[in-house]
């Protein structure tokens, strides 16, 4: 596998996802970290999960609270026996579909077809697998055109 690095010109890191069963809970914990609640239990109706976004005013970067809103969401399994489970990091890109194709050359698989964030209007989402990895999302405005 070729060098990672240059994969995503000035991007950075984005978000750390927890899936969770309960937002409430989780927020009263990781609080302690991040005391910030930026964005709380909006619905991304094409995933079925709640995302709320915790910050802290020492990072640019958010931890993402993702708990099923209805059955058939991507996390479900992952917190069947535990109340929370660390899900994946996130990717703030400048050029989502250049991105998206550098990550497929690199190896990693398309999970979810990109989709429109409802959570974060204008944005487009991704999930990658890579066994050397795990689960990574990107996130970014698609260029006119594309």
């Amino acid at each position: 596998m070729g060098d990672v690095s240059n994969i995503f010109p000035g991007g950075q890191l984005d978000h750390i996802a927890y899936a969770v069963r309960s937002t409430d809970a989780a927020i009263r914990f990781f609080s302690i970290f991040y005391p910030e609640i930026r964005t709380y239990k909006k619905l991304e109706p094409e995933q079925k999960v709640f995302i709320t976004y915790l910050g802290a005013p020492w990072t640019d970067h958010k931890i993402e609270l993702v708990e099923p809103a209805e059955k058939g969401n991507p996390v479900e399994n992952l917190i069947e026996t535990r109340e929370s489970q660390l899900y994946h990091i996130c990717f703030a890109v400048t050029d989502f579909s250049r991105d998206k194709e550098r990550l497929q050359k690199q190896g990693f698989f398309l999970v979810t077809e990109p989709f429109a964030s409802q959570v974060t209007p204008g944005f487009w989402a991704a999930h990658f697998f890579h066994p050397h990895v795990g689960l990574i999302e990107i996130t970014g405005r698609k260029r006119e055109g594309q």
